[in-house]
């Protein structure tokens, strides 16, 4: 039995000598007892080393050493807590190993409590970091994608400057070529002035070496025209020096026909119109159909349950009357050619001054007399009318 006693001698001591700052500063153990809710003769035993104090016990102490600013350090409550373990284990009774025994499986069921929700939080901190590793990598993801699609269309872009920049340089070769074709005209035409102007000048001398020349104009009009009049008499006198026999009369006597004489001047042959009969009366039919579907259309804006506006009406009104206008006039215009140039008779332009007035008000009035305008209604919806 001395093992035992004396490791719970040595735990008491070590109780004692931890409580000795206490009671030095004028603390009692009936102050502890009721603190702890303990009797005090149960602390006297646990001081004297009778009994076992369990480690419920050192943990409370500690507690309320604190609150009385008192604190025990840390190696202290290790080493206390090393002898409670090492008293309880040297113990002869079952109950006090008991007791050992279980509050070695509470601290060892709390430690592992800890442990595990260390291991949650770490868990949890490590499945958060994870996530935020996950949503960068997706971001960084997003920005490459951005980035290519931005270098591609960069790409393109630097194509097409290319290709512009290649449409420039050719576009300044050519001006470049046009302007070196310029200027060898503009040299061609400075050789030309310069070849008139010496020949202007040696006019002006032959003007000034003829008698009463200073009373004479010497401009350049002047001499260009006392020199046609002189090759005009010339050949004036060409003319008059044949005695040959006119060649306007033949061999028979009679006269022939005064050949034109030649002017310089090319008159152009008078402009045929051109005949195409076939063609222009196809365009007559097309062009009056117009008008009938103008007046069709026109008709069924007008009979329309929710018809258009009063302005829309107007405005239909206006154009119906100029697209009539117009294809009644191209197809008399049409008819007249046919007639000016004795083609055929008065009647055709007649029927067609007729048939377009005619044809308007039947295109408007035939839907009321029918109580229905099926193609009219489409034409009108379709022009937005309806």
């Amino acid at each position: 039995m001395d093992e035992p006693e004396s490791a719970s001698a040595v735990y008491a001591a070590a109780l004692r000598t931890a409580l000795a700052r206490f009671t030095t500063a004028g603390g009692t153990q009936k102050k502890i007892a009721q603190a702890l809710n303990l009797a005090p003769a149960t602390l006297s035993r646990y001081l004297s080393g009778e009994r076992v104090a369990p480690r419920e016990f050192l943990r409370d102490l500690r507690d309320y050493l604190d609150q009385q600013d008192m604190p025990w350090t840390p190696e202290a409550y290790e080493s206390l807590g090393a002898l409670c373990g090492q008293a309880h284990t040297a113990s002869g009774s079952p109950t006090v190993q008991l007791a050992q025994l279980r509050e070695e499986l509470t601290r060892l069921r709390h430690e592992q409590q800890q442990a595990q929700q260390v291991d949650e939080a770490r868990l949890a901190e490590l499945e958060q970091q994870a996530e935020q590793l996950a949503q960068r990598l997706q971001e960084a993801l997003d920005r490459a994608h951005t980035a290519e699609g931005t270098r591609d269309l960069l790409l393109a872009r630097v194509e097409q400057q290319d290709d512009s920049l290649r449409h420039a340089q050719d576009f300044i070769h050519q001006v470049e070529a046009e302007l070196a074709q310029q200027r060898e005209q503009a040299r061609q035409l400075q050789q030309a002035v310069a070849v008139l102007r010496e020949q202007n000048r040696r006019l002006v001398e032959e003007q000034q070496d003829v008698p009463g020349a200073s009373t004479q104009d010497t401009s350049f009009e002047a001499t260009l025209a006392a020199r046609r009049r002189r090759i005009a008499q010339e050949q004036k006198r060409h003319d008059g020096a044949g005695s040959s026999p006119r060649p306007e009369e033949s061999e028979t006597g009679r006269r022939r026909p005064p050949r034109p004489k030649p002017t310089g001047v090319s008159t152009p042959a008078a402009a045929q119109p051109a005949y195409t009969p076939f063609r222009d009366t196809l365009t007559v039919l097309v062009l009056m159909a117009v008008i009938c579907l103008v007046g069709l259309s026109y008709s069924a804006g007008l009979q329309a349950p929710q018809g258009p506006g009063n302005w829309k009406l107007v405005l239909a009104a206006v154009i119906a009357l100029t697209v009539t206008v117009l294809c009644w006039g191209v197809s008399f215009a049409l008819a007249d050619k046919y007639m000016t140039n004795n083609w055929t008779s008065d009647w055709p332009a007649g029927v067609i001054v007729c048939a377009g007035p005619l044809l308007l008000a039947a295109g408007i009035g035939t839907p009321f007399l029918l109580g229905t305008d099926v193609l009219g209604h489409w034409l009108a919806d379709a022009v937005g009318l309806l």
